[in-house]
């Protein structure tokens, strides 16, 4: 048996707390212990003890020791009192232990069941907002939201700008020029259209096969036991005092050794098939004319094409360049040919852009889109 610890119990009368768990009634109010629970200071019941939290403990002497009944309490069920597991009557009311079943252990857990559902029914309750700094905070928080949206809006806002005037046009026409070009190829298939030179047998991939096994050896771990410490802790006796507990508990270390196992050892089979080797034609862009004016007058330029050539895609690009006296700027943009056909040197347009840059236009004065147009950077 371990040594016995003194315990204590909290009145739920008057709120008299650390009363030596072996007092029968609270000091200050003379009540009889009630529905309470024992607890050691500072230590929970089942934790392991550290030798300072050992060294604060109130150890009951051997003499003490010898009148503290070794069973819990049992409890009246007239009262509500706890009486010593020595009486046979009930120290507060005198009703007969006969007439009482539960012990402490018993009204102990039916204490904390009805605490955890009183618990469960409670809402959890929201705490109110503080004052002063959580009102600043609130408003710093709305100061920076709209902040966010004021510049989101101003971005993405729309400026017109009119006094630009028009300074140059430019046209770019280009045709690409492919040749119809053999390629020498293999595969293990044969493409439609092509021309086989030569077939072989031939290594396709390779498939692993087992071979053999080996006995290697391989090191493994494993934990074993290295010693054993003691660990003690406090049990509740259900009668105002706790006992010491010491048990013995492993301590572990990392053992290495080593094994010998049969592995698998595997070999690289070849697989074949038939590989195809051949002559493709195909159509390859191999040269481009082009052809530019800084006037409306865009047209295709003129190709000559060679044996075994044809004209492949095309591409084309109309731009304008105006230019802002008062802002000291100037600016080039590309637009659809119908719209730059429409556009003249010495033409004062309005331009209508987010202040980001994109999807700018030609508008009239008011901001209503005439043409889209795209910023040449």
């Amino acid at each position: 048996m371990g040594k016995i610890v003194m315990g204590y119990w909290d009145c739920p009368f008057c709120g008299t707390k650390g009363v030596e768990g072996t007092v029968m009634n609270c000091p200050a109010c003379g009540r009889a212990r009630g529905e309470v629970k024992f607890y050691v200071k500072g230590v929970q019941e089942g934790q392991v003890l550290t030798q300072e939290q050992q060294k604060s403990l109130n150890y009951l002497s051997d003499e003490q020791a010898k009148y503290v009944s070794k069973n819990p309490d049992w409890y009246c069920s007239f009262c509500n009192s706890l009486n010593s597991d020595n009486a046979q009557f009930c120290s507060n009311c005198g009703a007969s232990r006969e007439n009482s079943e539960a012990n402490y252990f018993e009204m102990k857990k039916k204490m904390e069941e009805r605490e955890l559902a009183e618990r469960a029914a409670q809402p959890t309750p929201t705490p109110p907002p503080k004052s002063g700094g959580g009102k600043r905070l609130l408003i710093i928080a709305v100061a920076v939201v709209l902040a966010i949206v004021g510049i989101f809006v101003f971005l993405n806002g729309k400026k017109t700008s009119g006094d630009w005037k028009v300074t140059a046009l430019n046209w770019q026409r280009a045709i690409s020029i492919e040749e119809y070009t053999p390629y020498q190829e293999s595969g293990w298939d044969l493409p439609e259209g092509a021309e086989l030179t030569r077939q072989a047998r031939e290594i396709h991939h390779y498939d692993q096969v087992l071979d053999h096994y080996q006995d290697v050896e391989v090191q493994r771990s494993r934990q074993v036991v290295d010693y054993y410490k003691t660990e003690t802790s406090l049990k509740d006796r259900g009668n105002g005092t706790f006992e010491e507990v010491s048990r013995q508990v492993p301590v572990y270390k990392t053992e290495y050794y080593t094994e010998t196992v049969s592995q698998p050892v595997y070999r690289q089979e070849p697989r074949y098939a038939t590989k195809y080797y051949y002559t493709i034609w195909r159509w390859t862009p191999t040269r481009e004319v082009s052809a530019g004016g800084e006037d409306h007058n865009a047209a295709w330029p003129e190709a000559t094409l060679g044996e075994n050539e044809r004209e492949g895609q095309k591409a084309e690009e109309y731009r304008f360049t105006v230019e802002n006296e008062k802002k000291k700027a100037h600016d080039t943009y590309r637009l659809a040919e119908a719209a730059w056909r429409n556009v003249n040197v010495g033409d004062s347009l309005y331009i209508t852009a987010k202040r980001t840059g994109a999807d700018a236009c030609i508008s009239d004065e008011k901001g209503n889109k005439i043409a889209e147009i795209e910023h040449v950077q």
